[in-house]
């Protein structure tokens, strides 16, 4: 259904702007290297291997990677508006040809989001130009003249750029979303969702019994709109040639993670797919990004407690937060605020990556906020490491666990009763700790919660759960279905704004700015994206267990953000 629905409310994109090429001293004529070009474009960097400069606004004297191209016109060349401003689409296919009226491709801008009148008035001008050629691309870059004779906007650099520059720039601009990504036919869009061996079967089976639902209404859709393409001659049918239907593919992973990169060659080159929906990995995606990252594939807001860990432009997977390590450094900021922090803290963890990862932030946070404390790190294997551990560290004044396995730790520790005037547990023992605790226990016990506040209020969770109550979809696990409707909602947006133009770039910058509008499912306070973000929640809060509670724990802090 126009890949997303048009008739559902369209947003748009909007991110920092500004055109980044740079000024020339002359020429055209001789071959340009693509790879060359493509430096220039992302980081700023001439042939001569030096940061190319110029000036914006006039005579603000700009270098390198501070204005390159790619801040601007994006990794797809596609462009993007913001604060009034519009930078139009620069990929060679557009830039080498001269400009037509293309309704759809102005479609999303001028019904995207509130814009200022001299916005509207840029993106409605029926202005013609010929074709760029690299005479003309030079007089762009440098003087800021397009190939019509118009001068560009101020903000616009005019840069220093040899021939060699421009020639390598040109080159590679035609090579920038010349061909529709893979996954993409004329009637089908293919999606993946990955699986891990790890995954708890029954939350695996509520998030595909949602992503099945949401692909069945949306062929639904698209069956009803094609079978009757003039259904709206000013509207809609505009955008018949924007329909496909949803395909998902289901690669379910097995063994260790050293083995995940060949499984998934192997199911890609089956069937190749746009991009990956949501997932279920309880370990690292870390073989699994890569492999995103390598296909140029976007993977889109998997459920995993360790997402790759950074953020930058070159990465394709989006999440909804850092995962543990994100509480462990919530955690040493909250024990930094305290007005009588604890002396000494020992950190007790599993020795696989959920226990280390985990315990190398909080220690490495600890270390910046509290100098002064002493924090002690015992690794463990298993739950007999954990009790051995326990033996000796059972009277700390504060003991921090970061399990490998959770349900594991929580019955050795209910067995032992530690008698730490403070212990500290992971978001994810918040159900087994409820259940197994004594109640003295859990009177010392608090959690790192880096998910919504019960009772908050989200006008679009509502309208989620409507929509899976009327399609009489079982909400067994509410934030798993709640977390992969807001990822297919995304992917949904994503194509809706890109029409036709199937570029895997294209739709993740749309995502990237969608991620902010009004579309939180009531899991996080607050998500959102930008330009090269790749985590969409940012911090959490400290809660207590609370037995009492429907949801079995209260918040006691304000939210954290390291």
């Amino acid at each position: 259904m126009l890949v997303g629905s048009l008739h559902k409310a369209l947003r748009g994109v909007g991110l920092a702007l500004v055109l980044a090429v740079t000024p020339v001293l002359a020429g055209a004529g001789q071959a340009g290297d693509a790879e060359l070009g493509r430096r220039l474009y992302w980081d700023g960097i001439g042939a001569d291997g030096k940061p190319v400069t110029g000036v914006t606004q006039g005579d603000v004297e700009i270098s390198g990677a501070q204005f390159s191209c790619v801040n601007c016109h994006r990794p797809s060349g596609f462009g993007t508006s913001e604060g009034g401003n519009y930078v139009p689409p620069i990929m060679g296919q557009v830039l080498f040809d001269k400009k037509r009226l293309d309704r759809n491709r102005i479609f999303k801008d001028l019904y995207q989001e509130v814009q200022p009148p001299n916005f509207w008035a840029r993106v409605r001008q029926p202005r013609m130009r010929p074709a760029y050629d690299e005479v003309l691309l030079a007089r762009a870059l440098r003087e800021g003249v397009d190939a019509a004779g118009h001068d560009f906007d101020p903000i616009m650099p005019r840069y220093k750029l040899s021939s060699a520059d421009v020639a390598n720039l040109a080159a590679f601009l035609e090579t920038l979303s010349a061909d529709i990504d893979p996954g993409v036919d004329g009637r089908d869009i293919h999606f993946a969702t990955v699986i891990g061996p790890d995954a708890d079967p029954a939350e695996a089976e509520a998030m595909l019994r949602t992503l099945n639902l949401y692909f069945e209404w949306m062929n639904r859709d698209t069956e009803g709109d094609t079978k009757n393409p003039t259904f709206s001659p000013n509207y809609r049918s505009n955008f018949v040639s924007a329909y496909r239907y949803w395909n998902l593919h289901v690669w379910r992973l097995e063994g260790a993670p050293e083995t995940w990169r060949a499984q998934l060659e192997a199911k890609y080159a089956e069937q190749p797919v746009f991009a990956s929906v949501s997932g279920l990995v309880k370990g690292p995606w870390d073989e699994i990004g890569k492999f995103c990252d390598d296909k140029r594939m976007p993977c889109i807001f998997p459920n995993t407690e360790l997402p790759t860990p950074g953020e930058g432009r070159y990465g394709y997977s989006v999440f909804f937060n850092r995962g543990i390590p994100l509480e462990a450094e919530a955690l040493a900021i909250h024990l930094g605020d305290q007005e009588n922090p604890p002396a000494r803290v020992v950190q007790l963890h599993g020795a696989g990556p959920q226990g280390k990862r985990p315990a190398a932030a909080f220690a490495e946070t600890m270390e910046m906020v509290l100098e002064k404390t002493e924090v002690e790190s015992v690794e463990y294997l298993g739950a007999k490491g954990l009790r051995a551990a326990l033996a000796r560290h059972a009277d700390a004044e504060a003991l921090v666990i970061w399990p490998q396995d959770v349900d594991e730790a929580v019955k050795v520790l209910a067995e032992i009763g530690p008698k730490a005037a403070m212990i500290t547990l992971p978001s994810s023992s918040k159900d087994s700790a409820v259940a197994a605790f004594s109640p003295d226990m859990i009177a010392r016990t608090k959690l790192i919660w880096p998910y919504d506040k019960p009772g908050s209020y989200h006008p679009r969770k509502y309208r989620i759960r409507g929509w899976m109550h009327t399609r009489r979809l079982d909400v067994t696990h509410p934030r798993i279905q709640l977390q992969t409707y807001y990822a297919l909602t995304m992917i949904e947006f994503g194509l809706m704004h890109a029409i036709n133009d199937f570029y895997r770039d294209y739709v993740l910058e749309i995502i990237e700015h969608e991620a902010e509008n009004e579309l939180n499912p009531g899991t996080h306070p607050e998500l959102g994206l930008g330009p090269g973000q790749r985590f969409a929640s940012k911090g959490a809060f400290i809660a207590e267990l609370a037995p009492d509670e429907r949801v079995g724990y209260r918040v006691v802090s304000d939210w954290i953000v390291p």
